[in-house]
């Protein structure tokens, strides 16, 4: 289990996944997507309340920046900048908040029963609904092709609503080496495109034909949850051989996230912060600017810019002051983390050690980034400790 503070990286992982497969059929897509980006952007600052991203120097973060090895920000006492709740040693937590429910406990189960589902091929009928597709697509418009109409070999899963209305529907029923057309309408502000010769294309409102050809079919097939599954999956690695044991697996594990989580909730409803160091809330923004500058040049050959307004955003400004309140929330919890170990003078056990640098390879983090999370395990394992359960 991830602590708190890592909540942003476990975020930013997710979200890669993601976009990698959206980038793949840009063009088809992404006109969609920019509308609902633009509509959920449009509603929040297009200024961020801790400056513009070219304030930072996020082209050259480092897991490991401003932090000595002790795990704590460099120069900083976080004691300076917040005061602890007089209740620390024993906040009380109420029981109810932290016994997870049948339907968490069967979601985990659900969510780990996808991660084994394997994909089969499917030979001897039609395309339904579910299944993925590999298709080669060629898009025109006025019977002129247009910049990123065409692709060879996309996965598609049909009913997914990944690509622009009524696309998947009319893959549906055709069978493995059927060339057929498509006929879909692009929506209104969906995003010009050009010609071979390099001239616009308005795509907006447009009626647009799309040759395609149906490569294959499969569809995955999700194993059935028995305690011969169990045993054989998770009986020598983890000593779970029944359906029954990772039901209670889960329980145990979810309680102890639910116990982390209301804990944190508790010190952040309970704690007076002063103004947050700039130290603190940069390290978040610059780990936040260089995920996705990495993303946008390594991925797509875009900058920044280009990146945040391909993604709706007005400008990489307006995409970094639309998770302020996000780089607000880390900061905090990394000085209550560090607060703490002031106070207790708590340490990380060589276990803890361990423990974090097999979670974050010392070539990639830094020795001080893995001894700052074991510091903030050995808190949050401290507060577990002295908790009132009632």
């Amino acid at each position: 289990m991830k602590r708190n503070t890592r909540t942003l990286l476990c975020i930013l992982c997710a979200i890669l996944a993601v976009v990698c497969v959206i980038f793949a059929g840009f063009t088809l897509i992404k006109g969609k997507n920019s509308a609902s980006s633009a509509s959920s952007a449009s509603s929040g600052s297009t200024t961020s309340i801790y400056g513009s991203a070219a304030d930072y120097d996020y082209q050259n973060f480092d897991y490991s920046d401003g932090l000595d090895a002790k795990g704590y920000r460099t120069g900083i006492r976080a004691l300076d900048y917040v005061t602890l709740p007089a209740d620390v040693a024993a906040l009380p937590i109420a029981k109810a908040d932290i016994i997870p429910t049948e339907a968490d406990i069967q979601s985990q189960i659900d969510s780990l029963l996808t991660q084994y589902t394997t994909s089969q091929t499917v030979t001897g009928r039609a395309a339904q609904k579910g299944d993925t597709v590999n298709i080669d697509y060629a898009g025109t418009v006025d019977g002129v092709a247009f910049t990123g109409g065409t692709y060879a070999g996309y996965d598609l899963t049909l009913g997914s609503g990944s690509f622009i209305d009524g696309f998947e529907d009319q893959i549906v029923g055709h069978n493995i080496g059927d060339t057929f057309d498509v006929n879909v309408t692009f929506p209104t502000g969906y995003q010009d495109s050009t010609d071979a010769e390099g001239n616009a294309i308005t795509l907006s409102g447009k009626a647009a034909v799309f040759s395609v050809t149906l490569n294959s079919i499969s569809q995955s097939v999700t194993p059935e949850l028995t305690d011969a599954w169990v045993d054989a999956t998770f009986g020598t690695s983890d000593g779970l051989h029944t359906v029954e044991a990772l039901r209670s697996y889960y329980a145990a594990a979810l309680q102890d996230s639910n116990l982390e989580n209301t804990l944190m909730d508790a010190l952040l409803d309970g704690a007076q912060f002063k103004e947050l160091p700039k130290e603190v809330t940069s390290y978040y923004i610059r780990l936040y600017l260089n995920y996705y500058y990495s993303l946008a040049s390594n991925y797509y050959q875009m900058d920044l810019e280009t990146f945040a307004k391909a993604n709706g955003y007005a400008d990489a400004d307006a995409m970094m002051a639309d998770s302020d309140s996000m780089f607000t929330h880390l900061a905090k919890q990394d000085l209550l983390y560090q607060a703490i170990a002031e106070t207790q003078n708590i340490q990380p056990t060589q276990e803890q050690l361990d423990t974090a640098a097999a979670s974050y390879p010392a070539n990639v983090y830094g020795e001080n980034f893995i001894y700052q999370t074991a510091l903030q395990n050995a808190v949050m394992d401290w507060l577990k400790s002295t908790a009132v359960i009632s």
